[in-house]
């Protein structure tokens, strides 16, 4: 685990000083506005199996939530240790991040969570949903120069949850030796449904607990897109 958490150490401080000018994305360090979401989370997590969770793109939130991240960012230093120290402060317990623990929890995954994203900077139009198909180079830059090596520094056994649609193809094509589990993200329009309709008193429900174990079984590098409709 210490190698591991070198690791991301490593990718997360050069991922805060890319200067790669992207499309369709906002990266302003002197606003406070940095690439971001790479957290290796085992601070209360059991030794054992792990998993990967991968959304698209750090989200803004609301207004007064975005400006007192870069305020943090500003007042604390850019750096990386900077961002997990914001992280650990105060999106720990984020719905997003609760959420998505509780599935892991639910699908008995005991060990510590790689949170991750495609893409590591925030979209540049906040009143629009930021698009793979859109922005592709973005994405296959983002992805080269970060997380393929997330990838390649967790242990193999460690199945990859991708949060979303775009999440769950872009997991399925570059991770072929690991089974990707694909589910709705859990704080969008639908995600009571669709997500939320997953669990029944905070349990994920029998069926589709069978359609996560089967699918594993079949095929151990494959992929599920687990939704409740």
């Amino acid at each position: 685990m210490a190698d591991l958490r070198k690791a991301i150490a490593a990718i997360g401080k050069q991922m805060v000083s890319c200067d790669c000018k992207c499309k369709g994305v906002a990266r302003m360090p002197s606003r406070g506005i940095l690439p971001r979401c790479l957290i290796l989370e085992d601070d209360g997590r059991a030794a054992g199996t792990g998993v990967i969770v991968c959304g698209l793109n750090p989200g803004t939130g609301t207004k007064q939530g975005q400006k007192r991240q870069e305020e943090y960012y500003l007042d604390h230093g850019v750096s990386y240790d900077t961002e997990v120290k914001f992280w650990d402060e105060q999106q720990h317990g984020y719905p997003y991040y609760e959420k998505l623990r509780n599935l892991v929890i639910a699908l008995k995954i005991p060990g510590p969570i790689l949170w991750t994203d495609t893409v590591k900077c925030q979209k540049e139009d906040v009143t629009k949903a930021f698009s793979h198909s859109e922005f592709p180079a973005t994405v296959r830059r983002c992805i080269a120069n970060y997380l393929h090596r997330e990838l390649e520094a967790c242990p193999p056994e460690w199945i990859a949850i991708g949060v979303g649609r775009d999440a769950f193809a872009t997991l399925s094509l570059v991770c072929p030796k690991r089974f990707v589990l694909g589910v709705p993200h859990c704080t969008g329009q639908y995600a009571n449904k669709d997500f939320g309709g997953l669990f029944d008193s905070g349990r994920i429900r029998p069926q589709f607990m069978k359609q996560f174990r089967d699918a594993r079984a079949k095929e151990p590098t494959g992929a599920l897109w687990l939704t409740a409709r």
